[in-house]
């Protein structure tokens, strides 16, 4: 599930500014960015996230800057100087202008240098930007709980076409062979009309028993409602359920298919299409729910 969230604090001295960002994935993922001196703490951050989020790919970001009393970056006067001499003598080469501003020459590499991290400083940072990353957590499930309101909206309302499409299909059902007996009766008598013979009520008979039999749906329409009712259910619990729902999902998609090859019935075979797009849409939702 998508989300962003993010919290600013003062980590011992240093201003630090968390940022969470997370999308969809079927699993946990962390990305984990930070100055390399705070490296140390991804463990640590990754045992907090997890317990909160058990699935989607997360990005966090640390961004650490030293009280103005510190000096965190200074300028390298002596490769300033080499780029510019360098510079100086490609204009005079080309015969272009001098060049008249440092400005441009302070993003080459080497020229502004940041001091290293006080390794025993950081250390005693952990607990601080722990609280920090809770802070953007809180605000980055906030983010994802409005987005799980929606999802399970549309979910429900998936259900409820699932449900309309099961009625159908179950008002359908007995039709079906009825109308496979007259078919079957009137191609018979068609094509033994010119042979002068008659086929008994019984031969006719025992092949409607076969087909009823072969096509018969009832349990398969039983079980299809009784896994939408659960998923109904499940979806409602407070607990991360993504991975039973997906579980639904394929249940559903194996009846729905059951249905569509076994019923000889255009209306019912329609209804099954429907009935397995609908399913599609709730797959590719229920992948990135918790």
């Amino acid at each position: 599930m998508t989300g962003f969230g993010e919290a600013r604090g003062v980590v011992g001295g240093v201003h630090v500014h968390v940022e969470l960002r997370s999308v969809n994935n079927r699993h946990f993922k962390l990305t984990f960015r930070a100055p390399e001196a705070w490296s140390r703490f991804e463990g640590d951050v990754e045992r907090v996230l997890r317990e909160q989020i058990t699935r989607g790919t997360v990005t966090l970001l640390v961004r650490a800057r030293r009280g103005a009393a510190e000096s965190a970056v200074r300028l390298n006067a002596d490769v300033l100087a080499a780029y510019w001499h360098q510079l100086t003598a490609a204009a005079l080469q080309a015969e272009l202008p001098l060049p008249s501003d440092l400005t441009a020459l302070l993003g080459l590499p080497g020229v502004v240098e940041e001091d290293a991290w006080n390794d025993d400083a950081v250390e005693q940072c952990g607990p601080q930007l722990e609280s920090v990353v809770r802070e953007a957590l809180t605000r980055l499930q906030d983010f994802r709980v409005r987005e799980g309101a929606a999802l399970a909206h549309e979910l429900r309302r998936q259900c409820g076409l699932i449900a309309a499409q099961i009625d159908d299909i179950a008002t359908l059902a007995p039709q079906v062979v009825v109308e496979y007996r007259a078919r079957l009766q009137q191609r018979i008598q068609d094509a033994l009309r010119e042979a002068d013979v008659t086929l008994t009520p019984g031969d006719l008979l025992r092949e409607v028993a076969l087909f009823a039999d072969r096509s018969d749906i009832s349990e398969e329409i039983v079980r299809l409602r009784s896994h939408v009712d659960q998923f109904r259910q499940v979806l409602e619990l407070a607990p991360s359920q993504g991975r039973k729902l997906e579980f639904l999902c394929q249940e559903m998609f194996r009846e729905a298919n059951t249905i569509g090859s076994k019923s000889n019935h255009s209306g019912v075979a329609h209804a099954a299409v429907e009935i397995k797009a609908a399913i599609e849409r709730m797959r590719e939702i229920v992948l990135n729910v918790e």
